[in-house]
């Protein structure tokens, strides 16, 4: 034997002989492979569970700002619309609060029915919040009515009232999969336009 065959000899005798895995060690990479994967599957599950549920609360919780929003300012309304001195603005002014309370009836039979407190209450912070937002807006108009330029602020601040809930109204109408919320939302988002567009023409003549 010379030297050449000697070391494919060793070289052989030292490779590493494969194994071919028993039925049994098969059986057991199985079962761990989906184990693992019933595991993964469960956490993707839970946290998928976990977003929708906080979408629905957000939801809600924006569903009764809107509601919230709605009756102050209608409040705010029915306290200055009789005091305008142009009749056309009124007439927007008495729409808008038409809209208001239609709006307002049908998201407090929506939210008690479907609230898991049965209670139309913001936190603190929310409520806080709206309760500023309507008293600077009757602050304003007040002074403007005892200045004699009511009509003028009027126009100007129910205008940024309007688009402000037109935002509101199509945050939520992109969050939510409801379908009773989203009828009602529509409606008043549609509405709201009318009124927009209406106000926007009294301020341009």
């Amino acid at each position: 034997m010379d030297n050449l065959e000697y070391l494919n000899q060793i070289s052989q005798s030292n490779r590493p002989v494969k194994r071919s895995l028993k039925s049994s060690d098969r059986k057991t990479n199985l079962i761990l492979k989906f184990s693992i994967a019933g595991v993964v599957l469960f956490f993707l599950m839970m946290a998928f569970g976990a977003m929708v549920g906080n979408l629905n609360t957000k939801s809600d919780d924006l569903a009764k700002q809107i509601y919230t929003r709605t009756v102050n300012l209608n409040s705010s309304l029915n306290t200055y619309n009789r005091d305008l001195k142009s009749s056309r603005l009124r007439a927007i002014g008495v729409s808008l609060s038409a809209i208001l309370t239609n709006a307002s009836n049908q998201l407090s039979n929506y939210l008690t029915a479907n609230s898991k407190d049965k209670n139309i209450t913001l936190d603190e912070k929310t409520t806080a919040s709206e309760a500023a937002i309507i008293e600077e807006l009757n602050t304003s108009l007040t002074n403007a009515k005892l200045n004699g330029v009511l009509d003028r602020y009027y126009d100007n601040q129910i205008g940024l009232q309007v688009s402000l809930l037109l935002s509101q109204t199509s945050e939520l109408l992109a969050r939510t999969k409801d379908a009773e919320l989203i009828t009602i939302v529509t409606n008043l988002h549609t509405s709201l336009e009318t009124i927009h567009q209406n106000l926007v023409n009294y301020s341009s003549n």
